[in-house]
């Protein structure tokens, strides 16, 4: 190798380097006003702030994270918001999670909801089943993909937030035991959609 050549080699990497180690230092917006917005009581539906449990402190880290219990109607759903931008490591692909508490995802399908698309799984663990839907939301567009959202959040830290608002994921899950209206529920919950 050339002189010259090496010594261009040593400066692209020591400005990748340098480069990689300011992105940890430079601060990002988060989805706090985002998720500010969200009421805890309106027109059908009124809720209660759940407490997390020493393994979710654990998970979640130093990320944003409101975990609450609503009443729609009839229906009591728990409610996750995990946002990520303090704790990149924070936010799991949620069928890796479900599958690491022991339960089996026995159905999945895509679901239509307001500005893209929402994953539903059906799940099951010793005999007892359950459901979970969730999303991904950067406050405009909703889908269901995990790589999806890494894409985005690698090019936010490399375009130091420039690129768009921060994804948070969203898990609606009905109370232990109870089956509900996803229909009803996401309708009155509309608030959701604007996060």
């Amino acid at each position: 190798m050339r002189p010259s050549t090496r010594k261009a080699f040593w400066i692209g990497i020591g400005t990748i380097a340098a480069l990689a180690v300011a992105w940890d230092f430079i601060p990002l917006t988060d989805a706090s006003a985002r998720l500010k917005l969200l009421p805890t009581s309106g027109l059908g539906f009124a809720s209660r702030e759940l407490p997390l449990s020493d393994t979710e402190r654990q998970v979640f880290g130093k990320a944003a994270l409101i975990k609450r219990v609503y009443q729609v109607g009839s229906d009591r759903i728990i409610l996750q918001i995990v946002d990520g931008t303090q704790d990149r490591h924070a936010v799991h692909d949620p069928l890796y999670c479900f599958r690491g508490s022991g339960w089996t995802v026995t159905q999945q399908r895509d679901r239509p909801i307001p500005g893209g698309t929402a994953r539903h799984l059906i799940l099951s663990r010793n005999g007892t089943a359950a459901e979970a839907i969730f999303w991904l939301s950067d406050g405009r567009e909703r889908h269901s993909s995990p790589s999806r959202y890494w894409w985005q959040t690698a090019l936010r830290r490399l375009t130091l937030g420039r690129s768009g608002s921060e994804p948070v994921l969203i898990i609606l899950q009905p109370w232990p035991g109870q089956t509900i209206s996803w229909d009803d529920v996401l309708t009155r919950i509309g608030p959701l959609f604007e996060i």
